[in-house]
């Protein structure tokens, strides 16, 4: 584990994108104003290109790094999901100073003095002393969430990866690297569409889990409006629980019987978890619990790390093609 650190980032090699060359990458030029919605549909302004920027999260840090304006982040916080890059984004991920291991609380943040604070969490506050938006406007700072697209006030379930894309243009926007951006998207989009192109037939019906079900508990899963759920529609399966809204919902193990998955899909990793990795799908497979579903009795177990699945971010596409794969097997 990383140790906090409280000091300003050295300027790191642009990140690059594809197989375009670090030193391929665009510099940002701003052209003036810049505005851009909030996930409110308020209007954002940027007078200039942020030059200090915080992440909340390692998710938004993996964006910036694909960007190549990795030299404008002074801190990151929870930086756990970096484990799941490869080079050479990796290496450049690693030379961002972390300001803490979970999300940093506002003191924190404020020390660095950002002119941006972003996450890819979809709303500030979240996590206890972490900084909200009137923390925000204490300490100058624009802030930018993600905007996930969930069930409630009229919105459907997610099935798709918009709000990733969405993300990406938007940063690219703030950042001077709207082309940079475009490619970003274009490449993502290309391979996601790859993957559409070789499921068809049965749609295989998938319960999400992100803990081991213990006796007498509600199991935890995820709702429709999460980017997991995007993408189970677009590696050709079907939740079992499209109906629920929450990104974190808790059901019965009853349920679950009734609804009888044929693929079980473990999101390792979340910081609630009692175990993590492969020792959590190692006792989900060995759960009596699941022994009465198709899944069980068929031995359907798959997973992958809720770094790649849980929040937007570029590796989104990663996780889609990892699903489709274990999906669609045999």
């Amino acid at each position: 584990m990383r140790r906090a650190v409280l000091v300003l980032a050295a300027v790191l090699p642009l990140a690059a994108c594809g197989t375009a060359s670090p030193s391929a990458a665009p510099a940002s030029v701003p052209s003036g104003p810049v505005t851009v919605k909030d996930c409110a549909g308020k209007d954002v302004t940027f007078d200039k290109t942020p030059e200090r920027v915080v992440t909340l999260d390692g998710y938004a840090a993996q964006t910036l790094v694909r960007l190549g304006v990795a030299d404008k982040i002074v801190g990151t916080g929870f930086p756990a999901p970096f484990s799941a890059d490869q080079a050479p984004h990796a290496e450049r991920l690693a030379k961002i100073p972390v300001l803490a291991e979970r999300v940093p609380v506002t003191e924190v943040v404020a020390a660095q003095q950002p002119d941006l604070v972003l996450t890819s969490f979809e709303s500030f506050g979240g996590p206890s002393g972490s900084p909200k938006d009137a923390d925000l406007v204490t300490m100058r700072a624009k802030g930018l969430t993600s905007c996930l697209r969930g069930p409630g006030s009229g919105r459907a379930a997610l099935t798709d990866l918009a709000p990733t894309y969405e993300y990406v243009r938007k940063l690219g926007a703030v950042f001077g690297v709207g082309e940079r951006a475009e490619q970003l998207v274009a490449e993502l989009e290309g391979r996601a569409k790859a993957v559409a192109a070789k499921t068809s037939g049965a749609k295989p019906k998938v319960l999400v889990l992100q803990d081991n079900p213990v006796a007498g508990q509600p199991l935890q899963t995820s709702g429709a409006g999460t980017i997991a759920h995007a993408l189970i529609s677009l590696a050709g399966g079907e939740s079992i629980f499209s109906d629920v809204s929450s990104m974190h919902a808790e059901i019965s193990p009853e349920e679950v019987v009734q609804r009888d998955p044929q693929v079980v899909w473990v999101i390792t990793d979340y910081t609630f978890a009692k175990l993590k990795g492969q020792e959590l799908v190692a006792a989900v497979k060995a759960n009596p619990l699941l022994a009465n579903t198709t899944a069980g009795r068929q031995g359907k177990i798959i997973s992958t790390s809720q770094y790649l699945v849980s929040f937007p971010s570029p590796l989104n596409v990663d996780g889609l093609e990892q699903l489709a794969n274990a999906l669609h097997a045999g």
